[in-house]
């Protein structure tokens, strides 16, 4: 692996959880705030933007390992040929999706971007280019994987690839 993709994963863990913590902190400090009775309106703001982000750049965590949810039953029992057929198939519908989730989700998210995000004062835009971000991280992991792995384990648990069952 080079020295990029290393660099480029540790940043994406550390905003990952980064994410999560200030999700954490913004309910904390909302909940405490108001149990005291100094209510902090903008926490379910500042909540609801760190979640996404922490969500969308945590399913491509996932993903980078193949732990995301699948269904493999019917890949399962066929054989290599036909199965190596099938994962590319998946693989290139998923590609598809995901272009299109970016696509539409960066026109979405122009759109809200003048929209205010509650008492924040954030621009609302920042919610929804989560979602584009999100597809194109995953688009990038699937390819890494594809590159790096073969076509079958693509989209694979890393596991199974190392013991050799794909």
């Amino acid at each position: 692996m080079s020295v990029f993709w290393k660099i480029y994963d540790r940043i994406e863990l550390v905003l990952a959880l980064s994410m999560l913590a200030a999700t954490v902190f913004a309910v904390l400090l909302t909940a405490v705030g108001r149990s005291v009775g100094l209510p902090i309106t903008s926490g379910p703001q500042f909540a609801q933007l760190f979640l996404i982000w922490t969500c969308m750049i945590g399913a491509d965590l996932t993903a980078k390992h193949g732990e995301h949810i699948r269904v493999s039953a019917l890949p399962d029992i066929l054989p290599v040929t036909l199965r190596r057929w099938v994962a590319g198939f998946n693989l290139l519908l998923m590609l598809i999706f995901l272009g299109f989730v970016a696509k539409l989700g960066f026109e979405l998210s122009a759109g809200n971007w003048q929209r205010t995000l509650g008492a924040s004062g954030l621009s609302y835009g920042l919610v929804t280019l989560a979602l584009p971000v999100g597809a194109a991280l995953l688009a990038i992991s699937f390819l890494r994987r594809f590159w790096a792995k073969g076509l079958i384990a693509s989209y694979e648990p890393t596991h199974e690839a190392k013991e050799g069952v794909l």
